[in-house]
């Protein structure tokens, strides 16, 4: 009886490593494409007339929502890096430059990524060890970005932003700036530091 009680639970549990991880990336992915699909319909109507999306409603593919922003995307792109599109996107930022409260929120996220397309140091795909809260403790961080210029001034020494996420919840941390010196970088992926981030470090790469 013990015998059986065993492989049942030995079973289940087995069953439960499998099922969970797969279980957990598909609804992730199903809210995700989900919220785009339902985001893009507006669009998609407007692209084809209503009847047609009346009757496209009872053959729906997920998923058409999502391929539809990636060509938007790639369709910006490609408008964006030629002489004229420039020209309208430029003047697209005078306008958003004079709507008061849509000037601060488009300036904040612009700046954000100029500052990480143009950062010297690689931008979120460096692991690095530091020291924090205090010696010889130590953390890992992503590394963000190289420190501002007004920051860098006060530290004194090149420095770069490091990203210290919280675990298990990696979307969630704090920044600080920290010395190159002083920063210890890791051979480990992103990927990989982030897996030990989530597990609270019981899975490390090998």
């Amino acid at each position: 009886m013990q015998k059986i009680k065993g492989a049942i639970k030995k079973n289940i549990i087995a069953g439960l490593l499998v099922t969970v991880p797969v279980a957990l990336t598909y609804i992730i992915l199903e809210f995700v494409i989900t919220r785009i699909d339902e985001m893009m319909v507006p669009v998609v109507s407007k692209i084809i007339n209503e009847k047609a999306m009346e009757n496209l409603n009872g053959y729906f593919i997920p998923g058409m929502g999502f391929l539809l922003l990636i060509f938007f995307v790639f369709f910006i792109g490609l408008i964006a890096t030629n002489f004229f599109g420039k020209k309208v996107f430029k003047f697209g930022e005078l306008v958003l430059h004079k709507i008061p409260i849509v000037r601060v929120i488009y300036i904040t996220i612009k700046k954000v990524v100029d500052t990480i397309s143009q950062s010297k140091t690689p931008t979120f795909e460096k692991m690095v060890l530091i020291t924090y809260p205090r010696s010889p403790l130590k953390t890992i961080g992503i590394v963000a970005c190289d420190t501002p210029d007004m920051v860098f001034k006060m530290v004194g020494k090149r420095s770069v932003n490091v990203f210290v996420p919280t675990s298990p919840n990696p979307t969630t941390g704090f920044v600080i700036a920290v010395p190159i010196e002083d920063v210890n970088f890791l051979k480990m992926t992103v990927e990989e530091g982030l897996k030990m981030i989530i597990s609270f470090g019981v899975v490390a790469p090998k």
